[in-house]
């Protein structure tokens, strides 16, 4: 997938988009057991806009609201993804230049992604607030 555009429109046929915006889609995955979890695919530009990257984020618990030291110990664990904080919020994120992006590249990430935030959102904060 060369493109941004490309992978949206990918995204656009193969999920249902919760929110659209240029450089943002915003998807909600049910993950079992009544639960659910937020995934934002964003475009990044490096280089002066030459170079177009996408990342996957999915929100686990608000900054103070869980142990920093555990939810880093987790994360250090994982294979894809790593710890990340945007705004308050602790996140699970995953960064892969678009050039030449096959689609398990996007795929599997994706998920991963998904199932890590979920499982420490459960573990660590209890909920489901994201």
């Amino acid at each position: 997938m060369p493109t941004w555009q490309d992978l949206t429109s990918y995204v656009r046929s193969n999920y249902k988009i919760a929110d659209e915006r240029p450089d943002l889609i915003k998807l909600i995955f049910e993950t079992g057991s009544l639960r659910s979890q937020m995934v934002l695919v964003t475009r990044e530009t490096l280089m002066d806009g030459e170079e177009e990257w996408v990342t996957i984020s999915s929100p686990v618990a608000n900054l103070g609201s869980v142990n920093l030291e555990e939810f880093l110990r987790e994360v250090g664990g994982i294979v894809c993804g790593g710890a990340g904080l945007e705004g308050d919020v602790l996140v699970i994120k995953h960064a892969a230049p678009l050039l030449n992006l096959d689609i398990n590249e996007f795929e599997r990430p994706l998920r991963l992604v998904t199932m890590t935030a979920d499982a420490l959102e459960k573990k660590l904060a209890g909920g489901d607030k994201y």
